[in-house]
């Protein structure tokens, strides 16, 4: 049997250099006082959230809504995390056409672009594989909270936010809190244990694929239109 290996603990703040130490304590200072001035919080284990969103894709997105609408007519939803609405098989990045061609490219390079601002090691090399999936949600339906299994990253295009008014509650994208028992115990009820996300037509939104989410119910009437999409990695060489 192969020993497994152990793995190293490594000293706080060696992902991050912490900055130089402060100067000693001013002879005769209060230590308490000293210490409210230089003492230090690091925050562990951050988690990433990239987006953008694109300005000029009007374009893009009514190509988007036409083909994905077709689809719709034409195939039964799947059913995973959706409660009511339409979701196509992850098979979105190999439909014909130069509209889904683009946004595969643009899903790509989002993925590029927000791995590259990781701390990760610089001789690392790593190639993606994307897949995705075309989603519809009309008046009543919602998804229920999950995460995407066994990718890196997950993400997703918003096509079309649909028609809700702006102070409306529903159809906003929820970020759960990732670290469940500090929502009981770390100042419950005064830190925010989520985040909300209202979608904007272009908006492409990346994250974690262990980063719970849900989509709260919509009460719109024009159909909510979007690409979601997993990026998994292999390594290729170091």
């Amino acid at each position: 049997m192969q020993t497994p290996t152990r793995q190293r603990a490594e000293p706080i703040g060696s992902e991050r250099p912490l900055p130089p130490p402060p100067p000693p304590a001013e002879q005769g200072l209060d230590p308490t006082a000293d210490m409210a001035k230089n003492g230090r919080v690091e925050y562990l284990f951050p988690t990433p959230v990239f987006w953008y969103v694109f300005t000029d894709a009007a374009a893009l997105n009514a190509e988007l809504r036409d083909l994905i609408l077709e689809q719709e007519r034409a195939a039964p939803s799947m059913v995973k995390s959706n409660q009511g609405g339409w979701q196509s098989p992850t098979d979105f990045f190999g439909w014909s056409g130069a509209a889904a061609e683009t946004l595969q490219r643009y899903a790509r390079r989002a993925v590029e672009i927000a791995t590259a601002r990781m701390p990760l090691p610089a001789n690392l090399r790593i190639e993606f594989h994307l897949s995705g999936w075309a989603a519809v949600n009309r008046k009543g339906h919602y998804n229920t909270p999950h995460v995407h299994p066994m990718a890196v990253w997950s993400g997703v295009y918003y096509v079309d936010p649909g028609d809700e008014p702006p102070d409306a509650p529903g159809a906003v994208l929820e970020f759960a809190h990732p670290i469940v028992a500090s929502v009981m115990t770390f100042f419950p009820g005064g830190l925010p244990t989520a985040r909300l996300v209202r979608p904007e037509p272009g908006m492409m939104i990346l994250f974690p694929s262990y980063l719970q989410h849900s989509v709260r119910m919509y009460h719109g009437v024009r159909p909510r239109i979007c690409v979601p999409f997993n990026a998994h990695m292999r390594i290729v060489g170091p």
